[in-house]
């Protein structure tokens, strides 16, 4: 039960982060195309989960009840994979077929490129 309620913490401390990030990009950018809030997220995300999954590889320092509280609840929280398929599918049913491909393109090279520098950063340190 113990580690139902810290992946819940994480999960929840995560979830309020995505939203503040989404909120401070809908005020800052009332007309734009693309979702610059759900590929921050998605791309900040990317580079912690390298970054700290590079030093808990390398140093194992981490607890098990640390690895849930980050990696399962405060990431899983924060990132919005399943946001991101959702408007990639309200891009592609409104015939958004470029905004579409393009959304998709942004976020998955950058997720990935992402992961890599937060994975090689952690060795440097």
């Amino acid at each position: 039960m113990i580690k139902i309620a810290i992946v819940g913490l994480g999960g929840a401390i995560g979830a309020m982060c995505r939203f503040l990030v989404y909120e401070a990009y809908i005020n800052a950018l009332k007309n734009t195309s693309l979702p610059l809030g759900t590929i921050t997220v998605n791309v900040l995300g990317c580079f912690i989960i390298g970054f700290l999954g590079g030093i808990a590889d390398t140093r194992e320092i981490f607890a098990p009840e640390v690895r849930l509280l980050i990696f399962t609840g405060f990431l899983g929280g924060f990132t919005t994979f399943s946001t991101f398929g959702f408007e990639l599918f309200l891009y592609m049913r409104n015939g958004q077929i470029g905004l579409a491909v393009l959304n998709g393109l942004i976020q998955l090279s950058a997720g990935l490129i992402f992961v890599w520098i937060g994975f090689e950063l952690s060795k440097a340190i």
